[in-house]
């Protein structure tokens, strides 16, 4: 029994050494995930060439088959679906790290809006029920109906110098 716990024993070892090295080989190895050379071509070159050969090629058929036939223009039909391209791969490129990411970040960071609050102070006056009344009419009518004849009148502020 003691012999069969001391080769499960020595067998977990061997696979935790081998683990341990797998892991540190993984941390040495970790390099910044890059584009090969080939990619990079196909990426920014043989794409957009592909997308301006297309629009010079739809250019050509519509101008010899089409029912309103337009002449070829190289700048029109080639060049500008070349650039297009080319620029958006070249921004893809820039948000993605050179596609070393999956999600693309910003190309400017925007400020955080910090939303302000607005502070309003007034003065609620409150009848003896806890309704708030908002102005001098409603108070002067709520006294006449409360029967309170003698205290009906607005009441005036003395301003103190």
């Amino acid at each position: 029994m003691k012999k069969k716990q001391k080769t499960e024993t020595e067998a977990f070892s061997k696979l935790s050494k081998e683990e341990q090295l797998r892991r540190e080989n993984l941390k040495n190895n970790r390099k910044k995930k890059s584009m090969t050379i080939v990619s990079r071509l196909m990426l920014f070159f043989f794409l957009p060439l592909f997308v301006g050969l297309m629009g010079l090629i739809s250019s050509f058929f519509q101008n010899k088959y089409g029912t309103n036939p337009k002449p070829m223009n190289f700048d029109r039909d080639f060049i500008f679906p070349f650039l297009v391209t080319l620029v958006l791969v070249f921004v893809v490129s820039v948000q993605t790290m050179n596609f070393s990411t999956y999600q693309a970040a910003p190309l400017v960071s925007w400020p955080k809006v910090v939303k302000k609050r607005k502070v309003i102070r007034k003065t609620i006056v409150v009848d003896d029920h806890g309704n708030a009344i908002e102005d001098e009419d409603e108070i002067l009518k709520n006294l006449k109906e409360n029967g309170d004849e003698n205290n009906a009148k607005p009441l005036k502020l003395k301003k103190s110098e």
